[in-house]
Order: structure tokens, then sequence, then C-alpha cells
């Protein structure tokens, strides 16, 4: 196969490489079986299997299965998406990429009574704030990439022909065309398309009357740089939506069709790196596949979650079901991309 993308609404069946000339092995043969789900899953089952599952983990909270329910949800209904294992680490990446802290107002409980206490004067019980973990939903980068070349913001400006102008903060301006290909006013632009994260604006950019935009990493998988934005937003069927409205990266649907793009074709956050190059046949490397999002951070980590979730995945299959059935996503998720 060789990852090559498949097209929207179409199965794609874990196989060994297209450059390997052997037929699949007895092996290939029962791991692709195995794996292979094209459908929907038991979803109330598999709250309470990632509870079993996770519980005991530090970033658990069982808030989080309604986000699961969500993904889940885009999962089953993407066609090219039927591979367990490709799901599994969908699942493992967001749950990972995506647990911060938060506070919650929970009651304080009386040490005689073991009980919430209740205020003597309103008759209300006491609350005080909690920070707890949440996962599983689309999330900011922490610091907003403070210290990074993508940390000041840019200006843009729409056209009547649907491209836009991007002026960094240093000054470095671009042509933004509507398939998200960006082209410098002049020659020799630094290539990075960023600026110094700290020192004072450039002339060119506190004139420039476009609309400031900050693109620092949010959704299920941090996903950065103005020029991410323009190139991802054009793949996945936004145009320059995501360039225009970074913020439409936290729709968890929006959120969904960023990571899935990246991770089934290899492109925009993905560094060319692919599901399909880690699971095929009966091959399976979940510590690899962490290239595809941040080189070797925490791999062994998320590899652990992945076969967590791989076994809940297993478990829950319902065959011949349609994935509406059981989704909470109504709706397919247009993926025009090849």
């Amino acid at each position: 196969m060789n990852g090559a993308p498949v097209a929207a609404g179409q199965i794609e069946i874990a196989s060994v490489p297209e450059d390997s000339m052997a037929p699949p092995s007895a092996a290939d043969a029962t791991a692709t079986a195995k794996y292979f789900h094209s459908g929907a899953f038991n979803h109330a089952q598999i709250r309470q299997d990632f509870t079993a599952a996770f519980k005991k983990d530090g970033h658990y909270n069982a808030a989080s299965a309604n986000d699961l329910d969500t993904l889940l949800g885009f999962i089953e209904t993407d066609g090219r998406v039927s591979d367990v294992r490709w799901m599994a680490y969908m699942l493992a990446t967001a749950y990972w990429e995506t647990s911060h802290l938060v506070k919650e107002q929970r009651p304080v409980i009386s040490k005689k009574t073991h009980k919430p206490a209740i205020d003597p004067k309103t008759k209300k019980e006491v609350m005080h704030d909690v920070k707890v973990w949440r996962n599983m939903s689309p999330v900011e980068e922490m610091g907003h990439g403070k210290g990074r070349g993508y940390f000041q913001p840019v200006k843009v400006q729409p056209q009547p022909d649907g491209s836009a102008i991007v002026t960094e903060h240093d000054g470095d301006q671009w042509k933004v065309s509507t398939n998200g290909t960006s082209t410098p006013f002049k020659k020799g632009t630094h290539p990075h398309l960023g600026a110094a994260a700290a020192g004072a604006a450039a002339k060119t950019f506190t004139n420039d009357p476009g609309v400031e935009h900050a693109y620092f990493g949010r959704g299920y998988v941090q996903l950065t740089w103005w020029s991410n934005y323009a190139t991802t937003g054009a793949a996945i069927g936004e145009g320059l939506n995501l360039l225009l409205d970074p913020d439409r990266a936290m729709d968890p649907k929006v959120a969904y069709a960023v990571m899935s793009y990246g991770m089934i074709t290899g492109g925009g956050f993905a560094n060319k790196h692919k599901l399909s190059d880690y699971f095929h046949g009966a091959a399976t490397d979940y510590a690899k596949a962490r290239h595809m999002v941040n080189g070797t951070d925490h791999a062994a980590d998320i590899a652990k979650i992945a076969k967590l979730f791989e076994g809940v995945l297993l478990q829950n299959k319902i065959a011949g079901t349609p994935a509406t059935a059981t989704s909470t996503s109504a709706q397919p998720i247009p993926m025009p991309y090849p």
C-alpha cells in the first residue's frame, strides 16, 4: 500500500506495502481479519470499559467519556479508517495530547459527617475549586507557543479573489492562494514563515490593515504555524477558513478532520509519516507511530494507552451495523482530499 491515500467513502483494508511483491503471509491475513472493522461500536459498553481500563490512570476523568463518544463517532463514520489499530492510535493520541487540568467546583466534605458541608447561614453546600484532568476534547496549546517562531501574531487580509495576504510580525509578507500555498512578496524571505518570539513589530506589520491572529497549537493534535493552518484547511475542504479563523480548529469536527488528514496522508503536522507505515498486515508499532506527531516524545506512554484502546475496541465491535446507529456524529465528515 505504501501509504497511498484512499478516496473519501472508500474502505481501506490494512495490507502489506506495495513495495513488497510477496503475497500476504498467513500472519498478515490473520491480523487483517482481526483488526478490520467498518461500522459501529457498542458505545455504552465502551464507556464502561474505558472507565475500567483507565480509572487508575492519573489523567483519567469520567467526564471525558462524553468527549470520547464524540471522537469515536467521527472515526466510525470515516470510511478511510477500517483498521482497529488506526482507531486505537488516534484515540490514544487525542487522549494524551488533550490532557489538561481544569478547575471544577465540588462540595467540601465534612470531616465529621463525611457528607457535603452545609453553610449555616445560606443552608447551601460549601463549594471549593478542585483541579481535575480533562481529555478527549480539542485544546489550546499551553503558553500559546511562547518562545517559538509562531508565537508572534500575524495579520491576514482576505482578498476579493478568495486568496489572502499574510503579514508577519517582522514585516515579511506572503500571498496565500485558495489552495493554501504561499508565495513571498520578496525573494529570499525567511523560509520558516515565522518571526522572532520577542521584539518590536515591524512598521509594515503595524500599518497593515489586516486582522490579527495567532497560530499556536489547537485541536486534538497541535496544529501550529499559519502556513499549516492554510494548507491543512485547504486540504480538508475548509478553503482558507482556518487561516482566517484559526479558532475553527477547536471545533471537534474540524479537529478530527485535521488529525485524520495528517495521520492518513502524512500531510500537515505528520511530516510524511502515516498510519499505514506502522500498521499493516501483522506489522504493529504503536511506539514508532509517535513520529506522526512529535518524534519519540512519550512514545512508550502513548503506545500503552493505544494498546488499552485496542482491547476496548476489539471487544465492542458491532458486526454489520451502520456506524450511524450508535455514532454521536450523525453527519459524515467531508473529506475532499484524496
